[in-house]
This record gives structure tokens, sequence and C-alpha cells, in this order.
């Protein structure tokens, strides 16, 4: 009964997911760097609300996302994030509310074996500028043991920043949907960040160490960051740009 309900309550992802597989063209580049049945963070950049469903498409992974909790404040939008984005809450306010979603999340790491999506800069960003990155990845990387994969997204287009239309989630979404039918969407998967093989908790394990958590937590950050322009610049090289 419990598999049934779950099959139903991801129907309108399923469907649609599988439509724009056929309908948008989809190119992964390097996707041999993600490691096979491992479960990993995607940290990847957010230009649309639509970059869920192509980030399920392409890269053909079980993924739960994690989405600022403003997304989810009505029944509509609830439903849009939460069947057909497979989005999970994050309360950047009240705080406290973060333990069931972190409850949630780290059950369906746990129980679900899927993988674990994060937008890095917690925003829509229309630009090649990355822009003020948060800790959120590091933290789940530091949580979890798990590897990141920085994706970059190219060619994906939106409504126009600042617009009222951009600024409501979820047309804003379904008119990226729209807009990028039939166009060729390039995602650029980078090199796994592996914290333990950095050398990065496995300096918080070594007691001769003084590092505390919160400088643990900035290394893998700051790698994230550095690997994400690595990323950026690796496409453009690839893609004469």
């Amino acid at each position: 009964m419990k598999k049934i309900n779950e099959f139903f309550y991801s129907f309108p992802r399923i469907i649609i997911v599988n439509i724009f597989k056929i309908i948008i063209r989809i190119r992964v580049f390097n996707y041999e760097r993600i490691p096979v049945n491992r479960q990993v963070i995607f940290a990847i950049n957010h230009v649309t609300g639509a970059d869920p469903i192509l980030i399920l498409a392409g890269l053909k992974k079980k993924l739960v996302f994690l989405a600022i909790s403003d997304d989810f404040k009505t029944k509509f939008t609830n439903f849009f994030f939460r069947k057909v984005g497979n989005a999970v809450p994050v309360f950047q306010k009240d705080l406290y509310k973060n333990f069931s979603s972190f409850k949630e999340i780290f059950e369906n790491l746990k129980t679900k074996k899927v993988s674990l999506a994060i937008f890095p800069e917690g925003k829509l960003n229309k630009t090649d500028v990355y822009d003020d990155f948060k800790k959120g990845t590091a933290y789940f990387a530091y949580k979890s043991k798990l590897s990141i994969i920085p994706i970059y997204i190219q060619g994906v287009r939106g409504l126009k920043a600042g617009t009222r239309a951009e600024n409501n989630k979820v047309s804003e979404g379904i008119s990226a949907l729209a807009i990028n039918l039939f166009r060729r969407i390039n995602i650029f998967v980078g090199n796994p960040i592996d914290p333990i093989a950095e050398n990065i908790i496995s300096d918080f394990k070594n007691p001769d160490t003084n590092k505390n958590y919160r400088e643990i937590v900035d290394d893998i950050h700051e790698q994230l960051e550095e690997d994400f322009w690595e990323l950026q610049y690796e496409a453009k090289e690839i893609l004469g740009k």
C-alpha cells in the first residue's frame, strides 16, 4: 500500500519529466563523473524554476531538492514544489522548523536511496556570475559524508529578471518549461568533491587538528565555489564560447 501511495504521490512529476525527456533536447557532458550506485549531493546553478525538471530529465536520477520555505506558502505552490519538483522546504527564519525538514531529508537519503539536489545560490540567477553561494551544501556534505557533484546548466532561458511574472515562482517555472521547448540544453557534470578524500573531514577526525565544525564547512564551501568556476570555464571551452 505504501508503494502504491508513493507512486500516485509522484505521478505528476513522472508524467512531466518523461514528456520533457522527449521534447527538450538535453545533452549531458561528462556523465561518467557521477559515481555509479552511490548517493551524492548535486550542487546546481539556478537559472529558472524549470531547473529541477531539466535536471531530473537529464541526469535520470532519483533526487530530492531543497527549496526555501517561501515557495510552499499556498496549497497550490506546496503541491507544485512537493509533487512536481520533489522538494523539501528549508526555513531561513524559523530555524526550529528545519528539524522536521532535515529529518525528512535524511530519511529520504537513508531509506529511499535518493540523492540530494541543492541550488547553492538559494535564488534564481540569470547571469554567468555566481552570486553569494550559501553554505548549506557544505553543511549537508559534512553531515552526510556524501560527495558533492557540481552541475552547470547552460542554454536554458527564462522570464526576464525582476518582472512580476518572474517573481511568481510557479508561473516562472511553467513559463520556463514552455520557453525551453525544443531548445538545446547543456548540462555539465563536474568532478566529485569528496570531503574525506580531500582531507577536509579527515582533518576533523585527527585529534591533532585544531579545525572545528565551522572551519570544516568553510573548507568544503570554498572547494565547491572554486570547482564551480572551473566547471563553467570547462563548459565554455567545450562549446567554444
